[in-house]
């Protein structure tokens, strides 16, 4: 076995990289739990009762209808009048996201989560194409009977491809991309099927007759990022042609938070924005505190009735975790840039340079930890009108009476 092993060390062997995509995960969690749910079409989404309410997963019998992640509720319910809806149970899934990298932990440390369904697993360059498609379905085979949840597998020696393999035979199967393979299986797909290419670059790239990521890949770079009006064209160029170097996946470490609103009905005044204003900068700041994190920069996402989106940011001083100075510079910025056009219908906050490790100031905060707007006052107007308020962040839905 050593003079294997030893042989096999003075052989080069490239990278293998395993992508996992838990098969329509939120609806496959809902019926492990409640198994009736699986003879009716259904999608998992916030509450339907909100304008915001978003399909996040369709089953099997929903699909066939046309229900995709993405859709609105409301929209959904045109194409499968008897659609039902089970409301995101973000704590739930979780526990099955943690279980499952608990699978992927068995093989490698090296785990990149991609949200809550999908990981990349590393597993090095000292292994081969056979061990490496062994280990994928024992991955699969483990996640099947052992969690009662089902997940396709792509193995390609670079991020890209893998990814790509994991939805290539859905579900519940392995897809291997090898070197001198990646031709025949990723370059005939369409180009929607490549990270970042949404329904905007797909036409923008279809009018110029390039379909398929096989013709991204024999496209001048140049003439790309020229049609595309951004360096984004460099980089599908070489995620096209299975580079990786550029693309950057994110991993559990939090980058930023944020909380958005919907209401039921339009908002018409500072007054009542400033009240939503300061429900978003609770939100925010508790799960700042939750994680001893503090921000240092603040920006706020505007949504008017006719769809409009502006958003602007601002640098504070020092950075904070108090909800009186998230908000005060968050009411500052929307006091500034936005002009009443139309009525407003979303609005949302983000906390970003998010630190950890605070150095004190030896100087007085000059950002004020006190406001001048009677939020009381305006809270209780807001629960006359609205009454119970859904707060909806990148985990889930929290309400708020306010």
């Amino acid at each position: 076995m050593a003079a294997i092993l030893a042989k096999r060390s003075a052989i080069h062997m490239e990278r293998i990289m395993l992508h996992s995509d838990m098969d329509r995960f939120y609806c496959a969690v809902e019926e492990k739990f409640n198994p009736s749910l699986k003879i009716i079409p259904f999608a998992v989404c916030g509450d339907p009762a909100m304008r915001h309410s978003i399909v996040m997963s369709a089953n099997n019998i929903a699909r066939q209808y046309g229900v995709r992640a993405g859709l609105r509720y409301a929209d959904a319910r045109q194409l499968c009048p008897s659609l039902k809806y089970v409301t995101a149970d973000m704590s739930k899934y979780l526990v099955e996201t943690k279980a499952a990298r608990e699978v992927y932990l068995k093989y490698t440390d090296k785990i990149t989560p991609y949200g809550m369904d999908e990981s990349w697993i590393d597993l090095g360059d000292r292994i081969s194409w056979y061990e490496a498609r062994q280990i994928a379905e024992l991955i699969r085979l483990e996640i099947m009977y052992s969690l009662g949840l089902s997940t396709s597998i792509g193995v390609s020696y670079n991020l890209i491809f893998s990814k790509i393999g994991s939805d290539y035979n859905k579900p519940n199967e392995i897809t291997v991309v090898t070197r001198d393979k990646f031709k025949d299986i990723i370059w005939p797909l369409d180009v929607e099927k490549l990270l970042f290419v949404g329904q905007v670059r797909k036409r923008i790239l279809t009018a110029y007759g390039i379909r398929t990521i096989g013709d991204i890949a024999n496209a001048d770079p140049g003439h790309l990022a020229t049609i595309l009006r951004c360096k984004v064209g460099y980089d599908l160029w070489q995620f096209a042609n299975g580079d990786d170097r550029n693309f950057k996946p994110e991993s559990d470490k939090i980058g930023s938070i944020g909380n958005t609103i919907t209401p039921p009905a339009d908002l018409q005044t500072n007054d009542e924005v400033s009240a939503v204003i300061y429900m978003l900068a609770s939100a925010v700041c508790a799960r700042l505190q939750k994680h001893s994190l503090k921000a240092r920069s603040v920006s706020i996402s505007l949504r008017d009735n006719q769809f409009n989106k502006s958003s602007r940011q601002c640098t504070l001083e020092q950075s904070t975790d108090s909800t009186n100075r998230i908000f005060s510079h968050a009411f500052n910025l929307f006091k500034t840039h936005y002009h009443w056009n139309n009525p407003l219908r979303s609005i949302g906050i983000r906390a970003t340079n998010l630190d950890n490790d605070i150095q004190l100031s030896l100087y007085e905060d000059k950002d004020c930890d006190t406001i001048d707007i009677n939020i009381s006052s305006q809270l209780k107007r807001l629960t006359e009108r609205f009454g119970v308020l859904q707060v909806e962040s990148a985990g889930g839905f929290e309400k708020m009476v306010i």
